[in-house]
């Protein structure tokens, strides 16, 4: 008896159900993101092909559009288990699809459906984990999250490959899918029931299957069509390509217009609010519910350039190692001992917010994160004479992978306070929603790095670059200082 009551206690504590949903997040993920341009290369794909893997990311960049029906129908716990049976299935006829002629075909089929399902997903993981924590629950569990991501991420990137290198891909893909088997099981049977459903899926399905809502799709796929169209002439191309413009990705362009979008919106959430008092719109209310939060632009701000310095310092840092004489291979050694750093510092970090409070900890932490950027600075001053002449040979790889270390234990310090901000500005109601905004959000920083990083670092040279980096951290730095819910309270409260 007692046995049993400690196997249930453990199978249902938090830190486990924490850990096997946020691995469930980043499986998918990573054989998306791994895998794709990896089972394209050995099936023959040319260049381009391989390429508009990338495509599939679009889903992540776009789920801020269907959060809100997560909030409204069902509960996460349904929809969490729902989409893993189905991602489970998919990966079985991903690895059918392997063996059979048209291959690069159905598999492209497959891994679009794959992503959408995949970042559903990651909406209902991060709804279940908002409702089922309480605030100090989910500053001390953050660095779980963490570690349970990577760990997906590092099993497809590795064994998965070593796999293939023996077995071939059918083989490797069911294996895959048997590891989601396997994860599903465990969530069906153990994970805790903490929600009461409202409305039901049949509810949902019956909203989505009407005329109004098709002549929406048609609408907007005519808009898409059209503004592909237009962005695909001529003159708008030859003017892209004549400026930065050409490096923004697809999910770039969809955090820039995601940003314009919502501040065009604050303008007018208060004549917003009154037009939704009489209506039943639900999925606008989710968007103007997280406008009308107090200091929403410093908010919104904060979002985008707390993690500006870092976004710019990843953009070149391996392109500065190489420059110096780093094998790729050194790199990755390197960076495997960083990684798991990283995942220490977001545990330690997250357990320590929890306990003492995000307002006595976020400065400490978010100038771990932005001042061990002047370690590049300075291995860069040091080592000047070498950029650009790799056959000189390495400096020194301990020196250079305890300076990979030590920046990834900052960045784990900061990714603590930027994942337990995040789910202090998500209300009631919309946790789903808000988060999903909140993430897609993210990427607006590093599109702007991106464009900027390589024009910055070639005009400036690296030591002076990466000064700039440090630079790039101080509006986000000097917005903590009007940054609400710092104290405990979440916009639940009210701020």
């Amino acid at each position: 008896m007692k046995r049993n009551r400690l196997w249930h206690r453990i199978v249902r504590h938090p830190a486990t159900w924490v850990s096997t949903t946020y691995f469930g997040q980043g499986y998918p993920y990573a054989v998306v993101h791994q895998l794709a341009e990896a089972i394209f290369k050995e099936m023959g794909a040319s260049l381009q092909m391989i390429g508009l893997t990338s495509l599939f990311h679009l889903p992540w960049n776009l789920k801020f559009l269907w959060g809100p029906f997560l909030d409204r129908y069902a509960t996460k716990r349904s929809w969490l288990v729902r989409i893993e049976i189905a991602i489970t299935g998919l990966l079985v006829l991903l690895a059918l699809s392997t063996t059979i002629s048209h291959v690069l075909i159905t598999s492209s089929i497959l891994f679009i459906i794959l992503a959408f399902f995949a970042a559903t997903h990651d909406i209902a993981i991060d709804g279940y984990y908002l409702e089922a924590l309480d605030t100090d629950g989910q500053s001390k569990y953050v660095g779980f999250r963490a570690m349970a991501f990577r760990v997906a991420v590092f099993l497809v990137a590795g064994p998965a490959f070593i796999l293939y290198g023996r077995w071939g891909w059918f083989p490797t893909l069911l294996v895959v899918a048997l590891v989601m088997l396997l994860l599903t099981l465990y969530h069906l049977i153990f994970l805790p029931r903490i929600e009461t459903e409202e409305r039901t899926f049949s509810e949902l399905f019956s909203r989505l299957l009407t005329f109004k809502t098709l002549m929406i799709g048609i609408v907007i796929a005519i808009a898409v069509a059209g503004i592909k169209l237009i962005i695909g002439s001529d003159p708008i191309q030859d003017a892209i390509a004549a400026s930065p413009l050409k490096a923004v990705s697809a999910s770039g362009w969809i955090g820039l217009v995601l940003l314009i979008a919502l501040l065009v919106l604050l303008a007018f959430v208060p004549l917003l609010k009154r037009s939704l008092s009489s209506s039943q719109s639900y999925y606008a209310g989710a968007f103007v519910d997280f406008l009308d939060q107090p200091r929403i632009g410093v908010i919104l701000a904060f979002v985008i350039f707390l993690r500006t310095g870092e976004s710019f310092l990843l953009k070149m840092r391996y392109a500065f190692l190489r420059e110096i004489g780093m094998t790729p291979e050194q790199f990755g050694w390197a960076n495997s001992i960083a990684i798991w750093a990283m995942i220490g510092a977001t545990m330690l970090g997250g357990y320590v917010i929890a306990k003492y409070g995000l307002r006595r900890w976020i400065w400490p932490f978010v100038i771990a994160q932005n001042t061990l950027n002047l370690l590049y600075m300075a291995v860069a001053g040091r080592y000047e004479h070498l950029i650009g002449h790799p056959e000189l040979g390495l400096p020194s790889f301990r020196l250079l992978t305890a300076v990979i270390t030590v920046e990834n234990i900052g960045s784990g310090f900061g990714t603590a306070v930027f994942m337990v901000y995040l789910m202090r500005c998500c209300k009631p109601g919309h946790k789903a929603a808000h988060y999903a905004i909140l993430s897609a959000l993210m990427s607006v920083s590093f599109t702007l790095s991106g464009v900027l990083s390589g024009f910055i670092a070639e005009a400036w040279g690296f030591q002076t670059f990466f000064a700039f980096t440090f630079a790039a951290t101080v509006p986000g730095m000097a917005l903590i200082f009007f940054l609400p819910y710092l104290d405990g309270k979440t916009a639940a409260d009210g701020g």
